[in-house]
């Protein structure tokens, strides 16, 4: 069948504006979520306006997709450059959006977060046109910025999206059930989809522990722990995110056992993944970083599923009581550290490494995790959203 027409529209009465920073070929976690998530749908229903991260590593872009950049950032060559740029594209944004807009002539936008700036321009922007939208947050908006000098604008944009939005999008149950307990707000879950099948083949493993994604203000004291933990065990401690190496140097990850691995091809990724021993997943404790206890016990890593499909053993390292740990308990598919002391830490890794076979069950239950994160059922979800 014709790509272009097997597939449901992404909103039945007309076109939808996909707006997010975070797109291929950027090499970010959101940009993988949101092309997995476009991938269930048909092409043209829908148009991506995205950003493009000037000096990043470059992924490969979905085909048929039609994507146009209407921003640029900076990021990764210099945060003054980025700033500054950043304040001019306030107003070049909304220009790019209004041509588009008369364009397309779309029935609904998406807002995809978690980018504030980005979220503020193109919210505006709908109201100011009438334009029904939905916002897709990865993350909480005023709990994740509780100890940022933009506090006071996320509580506005916030209060903006839950009194305008059409529906409103989140990308976990724990976010789900945070915004229903504390602002009695109803929203829906778009979790990230996985759309490979689960890998039966169980390679040889190398001695190593994995780490996909950022490590920032969120995970890095814990990242750090396994990473020193590791040391003394003969393991190789991998790492494939954005960062440069000086920069995750800055953040405390320069043990010797530590190396920074990229993989543009989706395929070589999945096979570093399954050729390691451990995947790793880690949030910090709440008293050792500027995040409120809410964003932090609402994350669910974007890398959750294809470690769920690696045949790895996943290690977690942070609170128990985090949503990220309840799942992995629910499921029994991963280790759960509930601890800072690391000889305490390198002890527990120890004793999976010295009996890998026994819990070679965690990696049998991971594959049926993965059920959640089915394109079919996370497809019904959106469209419902959507409809």
């Amino acid at each position: 069948m014709n790509k272009k027409v097997d597939k449901p529209p992404f909103h039945s009465s007309g076109m939808t504006l996909f707006l997010t920073i975070a797109y291929p070929p950027n090499p970010t976690a959101s940009s993988l979520v949101h092309k997995n998530l476009l991938n269930q749908f048909d092409p043209t229903s829908f148009i991506v306006l995205k950003g493009l991260f000037l000096g990043a590593r470059k992924i490969s872009e979905p085909e048929f997709v039609t994507s146009k950049i209407v921003y640029i950032s900076f990021e990764f060559i210099s945060s003054k450059l980025h700033n500054l740029i950043a304040y001019f594209q306030k107003f070049t944004i909304p220009i790019f959006l209004k041509y588009f807009n008369w364009k397309y002539k779309p029935s609904i936008l998406v807002i995809a977060y978690p980018d504030l700036f980005w979220v503020d321009i193109c919210s505006k922007f709908a109201l100011k046109n009438n334009l029904p939208f939905v916002p897709y947050l990865h993350d909480t908006i005023i709990e994740g910025l509780y100890s940022s000098v933009q506090k006071k604008n996320a509580r506005n944009i916030q209060d903006r999206i839950f009194n305008n939005a059409k529906s409103i999008a989140v990308m976990s149950e724990g976010m789900r059930d945070l915004y229903k307990s504390k602002y009695a707000i109803e929203t829906i879950s778009w979790e990230h989809i996985y759309e490979e099948a689960p890998d039966l083949y169980v390679s040889p493993k190398f001695n190593r522990i994995h780490w996909s994604g950022d490590v920032y203000e969120i995970n890095y004291k814990s990242v750090k722990r396994i990473s020193e933990a590791i040391v003394s065990l003969n393991f190789i401690f991998t790492i494939s995110n954005g960062k440069s190496r000086e920069l995750l140097n800055e953040l405390g990850l320069n043990a010797e056992n530590f190396k920074k691995v990229f993989y543009p091809e989706r395929k070589d990724y999945l096979k570093h993944l399954n050729d390691s021993k451990f995947v790793l997943l880690a949030l910090n404790y709440p008293d050792e970083c500027n995040v409120h206890e809410e964003e932090l016990s609402t994350i669910f890593s974007t890398k959750t599923p294809e470690y769920l499909g690696s045949n790895a053993i996943i290690i977690y390292n942070g609170p128990s009581n985090y949503f990220l740990a309840k799942f992995l308990k629910e499921y029994n598919c991963g280790v759960i550290i509930d601890s800072r002391d690391t000889a305490y830490i390198a002890n527990k890794i120890k004793d999976l490494i010295c009996n890998y076979e026994a819990y070679q069950y965690l990696s049998l239950n991971a594959k049926s995790a993965l059920r959640k994160f089915n394109p079919q059922i996370v497809k019904q979800k959106v469209i419902k959203t959507m409809n």
